[in-house]
């Protein structure tokens, strides 16, 4: 961006500027890159508010939670943003403004943010989660909530309708970094999460690890993932029938042993994989990976490993509590994505800014409270001295209850009295499959061609 208040350096900022800072460095023009046009070419007035500071004043709205893009007409035109101006604009200005407002700078911006936190957050990254993986990625599905009937446009709509609905997040959360890697949005919340995976995991690395919420339970689902070189783990589903290959140790509390799922012929999946059981305070804890050596995933590395797919709750939570998507400023279809969009973004930062206050504090990352976090963030002071935003919410974190012990529940396994019986060299790794309720041609995992079906996707 080309202006003459960007060349001016603030001489202190605040918790909230200092994210700005780095939005607003992120959304300056790369090399080679020709800038966002900020309106519509031809005959008439000039557009008067740059695309940069539109999205920027949409962003800090959200991290200070306010709630509707009136507060973003009052921070462009009032209160005035980063090192922009002040602009006179309607509030109806702004509404048309972003209604047609260029959308490749906001998705530029999701991939910069996305890319730079990467890299920032690499060294701070948990190596010892599953050290045989090359990453570890939660995969869940979450269903957005609906737009207030308050909106003009649906005003007169009755509780339930169609038109109120918004859509299905479907993502990968990366659990070592606390980013978000891959969402995909589609606007059909009927739609079974199964039939949106393909897209997801196209160019997946090899050997990831998917820690898979117990909605995408499927033998195919397995053997298509098993076929991909991903490592997997996933609860049990109930009723699941299996045929037992080889006991690695069975006790009254406790069994680890290599299964063929499927014990009929109708149904029977492609790839040997292991069954892990255990009780604890009376329950039944039950895992099913296709990490078939315990000397790679042990049974207490697997409970903990799949306690961390709750990270990627959280992180919807997130989304939607702490930045505000459980309520859209608009029904307009354009204005919801844009607000998704900004969400994501933001998100980026705040889960960054949780992994590292962790690393500098020297706790535990869940000591560190996201919601609590998001709060400071919201609600910094307005001015600070030199010191940097990380050092000041490790000085006070635990005086403003950001720092505290974890609730988090801690994964407890049985005491193994048996040593682990080795598998068989020779021990057969597939067979030929076949999947109940599916006629012949239709296996959705076996197709080569991937037909899109999102009205919009995120791929970070």
């Amino acid at each position: 961006m080309d202006h003459n208040e960007s060349k001016q350096e603030p001489t202190a900022s605040g918790t909230v500027d200092q994210v700005l800072s780095f939005l607003q460095a992120l959304l300056r023009p790369q090399p080679n890159e020709q800038p966002a046009a900020t309106g519509r070419a031809g005959p008439g007035r000039p557009a008067v508010l740059p695309a940069d500071q539109l999205w920027l004043a949409l962003l800090v709205s959200m991290i200070r939670q306010m709630n509707g893009f009136a507060c973003v007409w009052r921070l462009i035109t009032w209160e005035g943003i980063g090192n922009f101006p002040l602009v006179t604009i309607t509030r109806d200005g702004i509404r048309k403004r972003l209604l047609h407002a260029n959308m490749q700078a906001l998705q530029g911006l999701l991939w910069r943010v996305s890319a730079a936190l990467l890299v920032w957050t690499s060294p701070f990254q948990d190596q010892n989660l599953a050290p045989f993986a090359t990453e570890v990625f939660a995969l869940d599905q979450s269903t957005l909530d609906a737009v207030r009937r308050q909106c003009q446009d649906v005003r007169e709509e009755e509780e339930g309708s169609p038109r109120l609905m918004v859509g299905k997040l479907l993502g990968f959360f990366d659990i070592r970094r606390q980013q978000w890697r891959r969402i995909l949005f589609r606007d059909d919340i009927f739609v079974n999460e199964k039939h949106l995976v393909e897209e997801l995991f196209h160019g997946i690395q090899v050997g990831t690890l998917i820690l898979a919420d117990l909605g995408f339970f499927s033998f195919a689902f397995f053997d298509w993932l098993g076929d991909l070189g991903c490592w997997w783990l996933s609860r049990v589903r109930e009723k699941v029938t299996y045929e037992v290959v080889h006991v690695y140790v069975q006790q009254e509390n406790a069994f680890d042993a290599l299964v063929w799922l499927g014990a009929y012929r109708s149904d029977q999946a492609k790839h040997l994989v292991r069954l892990i059981e255990f009780d604890h305070a009376g329950l039944r804890y039950r895992y099913l990976t296709n990490v078939l050596d315990p000397a790679h995933l042990s049974m207490l590395e697997a409970a903990r490993l799949y306690a961390r797919r709750w990270d990627i709750e959280m992180a919807f939570k997130a989304l939607k509590m702490e930045l505000g998507i459980r309520i859209w400023w608009s029904s307009h279809q354009l204005l919801v994505i844009q607000q998704l969009w900004c969400a994501i973004i933001l998100a980026q930062v705040l889960h960054a800014l949780h992994l590292r206050v962790a690393d500098e504090a020297g706790v535990d990352l869940f000591e560190v409270s996201i919601q609590v976090l998001a709060k400071l963030l919201a609600h910094a002071p307005a001015r600070l001295t030199d010191e940097s935003l990380i050092s000041l919410l490790v000085r006070k974190g635990k005086e403003q209850g950001l720092i505290r012990p974890s609730r988090r529940y801690q994964v407890i396994v049985p005491v193994l009295l048996q040593p682990y019986v080795p598998a068989p060299p020779d021990l057969l790794l597939t067979r030929k499959h076949r999947y109940a309720h599916r006629r012949r041609g239709e296996d959705r995992y076996d197709r080569d061609i991937f037909v899109p079906r999102f009205f919009s996707y995120f791929v970070l």
